[in-house]
């Protein structure tokens, strides 16, 4: 997987994502707009570019980033005019949760992920697969982001987007699974920009803060590890709910709430009609039928290298979905971050660390 530093200012750690990727954003763009309109079908506009104005023009998602989080929106200028492309594309694209809910295709490939956090030898550590649709893979990256407003960082990302999942060098990581069920705002804070926004915390507190006090766009679970502990936030348009973490010290976690009781009724119905939610029950009954037999990380990265293992998704059998990456975070002494892209056995783990 090619890691891209994004150094300075955050329009400067834009602009040369975009630059360094230019080739790779456009390719992802156009994969990204045949699979959008694909699936709009009938209701697809004829000019794509229209469609991204008045994703944006229709909601006021940007307003709230702009409020909340500026430097991420200065980033994304950054990234489009360094891969020059057009701010709107690269926003919507950057709106990628939202969108699931604002288009709301029930033939749309569902996302997913499989998420383990627990203590280890020396701290905690996480992990997780992150199941993205299928058009998606071949944008795999990794960003190495510093500068005066932040912390040091490293995300996986699709190349073109802000970040998906990541840990700091203040010794903070962030991992999330969508909840399409729970109730969405058109006006809250887009998850892209929640994960980047707690990642700039230096500690769990304040990052549970900044996860807390914000109106979230789209129903999200949020796992923030550190060396002392885990914790569990499954948010919504209306609420920042906290779960508590069992004895045994371990988080399990898929893509439907385990506390949140925030539930879109007609969104619940589209994804159970859709086998979305069975899939869901089954990864997460699946985790923790194999939980008791994990007490390192290695043994946690053997249950991701799993070729059999349910929480493996491929295209053909899941909707359109497939892994399109799964990260390792351990938060002990060393910060340590590992990543491999694609479904198990095709490709090989590898480190990263801050500059």
């Amino acid at each position: 997987m090619e890691i891209i530093d994004c150094i300075g200012s955050p329009r400067t750690r834009g602009e040369v994502h975009g630059e360094a990727l230019r080739k790779r954003i456009s390719t992802a763009l156009e994969h990204w707009e045949a699979a959008t309109m694909a699936g709009l079908g009938p209701r697809a506009p004829v000019d794509f570019d229209r469609y991204c104005e008045d994703f944006i023009s229709e909601t006021a998602l940007l307003q709230r980033a702009e409020a909340v989080t500026p430097d991420l929106v200065a980033e994304l200028h950054g990234i489009a005019d360094g891969a020059g492309q057009s701010f709107a594309r690269m926003a919507v694209y950057n709106l990628m949760d939202e969108q699931w809910w604002y288009d709301a295709d029930p033939k749309a490939p569902p996302p997913g992920c499989s998420l383990i956090a627990q203590k280890v030898a020396g701290g905690h550590m996480l992990a997780q697969n992150m199941d993205l649709p299928a058009h998606m893979d071949g944008s795999q990256v990794a960003l190495r982001l510093g500068g005066p407003d932040m912390p040091k960082t490293v995300v996986l990302s699709a190349a073109g987007m802000i970040g998906l999942t990541g840990v700091n060098s203040a010794g903070l990581a962030i991992g999330v699974n969508t909840l399409l069920m729970l109730e969405h705002a058109p006006d809250g804070l887009p998850v892209a920009f929640a994960v980047r926004h707690a990642l700039g915390a230096p500690d769990s507190a304040k990052a549970q803060r900044r996860l807390s006090e914000v109106g979230h766009a789209s129903g999200q679970h949020y796992a923030i590890a550190t060396r002392e502990g885990i914790t569990s936030l499954e948010c919504s348009a209306k609420t920042c709910s906290p779960m508590l973490i069992p004895n045994n010290g371990r988080l399990l976690h898929t893509n439907h709430p385990l506390i949140s009781s925030d539930i879109d009724a007609a969104a619940l119905a589209r994804l159970g009609a859709s086998g979305f939610t069975k899939s869901s029950a089954l990864r997460l009954s699946w985790l923790a039928a194999r939980q008791e037999a994990l007490t390192t990380a290695d043994e946690v990265q053997a249950l991701f290298d799993d070729p059999e293992a349910p929480i493996r998704m491929r295209a053909k059998t899941h909707g359109g979905s497939s892994t399109f990456a799964t990260v390792l975070y351990s938060m002990t002494d060393c910060t340590g971050v590992r990543m491999r892209h694609g479904i198990a056995g095709t490709a090989a783990w590898q480190e990263f660390n801050f500059l």
